[in-house]
């Protein structure tokens, strides 16, 4: 059986919710061109947290 915890995973997905959730309210507000360009940034600043938890997963478990 794994015994390894969860709890950075799921720390990190309702970060990831979290940042859905307030984009998603800002864009409410806004028109479609400042729309594309905050999707297109949060795109990027998500892959980078993604690749930045899976660096931290590597180095945890050598």
């Amino acid at each position: 059986m794994n015994k390894q915890s969860n709890a950075p995973a799921m720390a990190a997905g309702m970060a990831l919710g979290a940042a859905a959730g307030a984009m998603a309210m800002w864009a409410a507000g806004q028109n479609s061109r400042q729309y594309k360009k905050m999707a297109k940034k949060a795109a990027h600043t998500a892959e980078q947290a993604v690749l930045g938890l899976d660096r931290m997963m590597k180095d945890f478990r050598m």
